[in-house]
């Protein structure tokens, strides 16, 4: 959640120039709408997150683009706030925008705004938003990778990289949240083999929140994979995806596993 903040205030400082500019030049602060560098620095920082998107490719094997369910729910989103935007405007246009000055209400700047909205929203939820989920879950993978490079006694290591809620703290729409965890697992073995793992979730107070079942995982030798559960979404990018959720942060856990070469 850090690294997709983190990127999201990254690519609002284009829209917060533009915006700044643009309120000061309404009340005559200045002489001309300043829009290239907002606009160059938002190319910019599309194409470099781009370059990032495909150097992830190339090392993690992520894929570029969403999965289908997640490019609708996007697309859709962009496309419904830009439609009340223009029927509000519409409304306002036809009734009582009859009678107010351009300084007031201007249909053509509303239209230009939507049109620059939706703009930043695509971008925001197809370029930024992804990019800063890859980092954060290529970070995890590294942190799993060291935490499971010296083990040499097990069959099998698991390991909880994160317990976090995915909002923002302190607000009161994050406090219902659940807390997603992501649990990695590495085949030690020197051989595939098909896994499956029972996990025992406690918290702070060392009481049972959670028992739940991996599914059955194939894994080839030294692989490094994401526990995957019923909770586990398949229709989520594997950026997006967790092992299952709980209550309340994940503090310590318990396992249980069993194993069996292939059929």
């Amino acid at each position: 959640m850090l690294f997709v903040m983190i990127t999201l205030l990254i690519f609002s400082v284009p829209g917060i120039w533009f915006l700044w500019t643009a309120i000061d030049f309404k009340l005559g602060k200045r002489e001309k709408l300043s829009w290239k560098i907002p606009v160059i620095m938002l190319i910019l920082l599309t194409m470099g997150s781009i370059v990032i998107q495909i150097f992830l490719l190339k090392k993690y094997s992520f894929p570029l683009f969403q999965t289908n369910l997640e490019t609708v729910v996007g697309m859709s989103v962009v496309g419904i706030i830009a439609i009340l935007i223009l029927i509000i405007n519409l409304l306002i246009t036809k009734t009582a925008g009859k009678n107010l000055p351009k300084s007031v209400h201007d249909p053509k700047t509303v239209n230009v705004f939507t049109l620059c909205l939706s703009i930043f929203l695509f971008i925001t939820l197809f370029i930024a938003a992804p990019t800063g989920k890859k980092i954060g879950f290529a970070a995890s993978i590294n942190q799993a990778m060291a935490s499971t490079q010296n083990v040499v006694d097990e069959e099998f290591s698991i390991v909880l990289v994160s317990s976090e809620k995915e909002c923002l703290r302190n607000t009161s729409s994050c406090r219902d949240m659940e807390y997603s965890n992501q649990f990695f697992i590495k085949n030690n073995l020197g051989k595939t083999q098909e896994v499956q793992v029972k996990i025992r979730a406690l918290n702070s107070s060392n009481e049972e929140m959670k028992v739940i079942d991996s599914k059955i995982m194939r894994l080839e030798p030294n692989e490094l994979r994401l526990l995957e559960t019923e909770e586990t979404s398949e229709d989520s990018s594997v950026w997006n995806q967790y092992s299952f959720q709980t209550d309340h942060r994940i503090a310590s856990y318990e396992h249980m596993l069993r194993y069996r070469d292939p059929e």
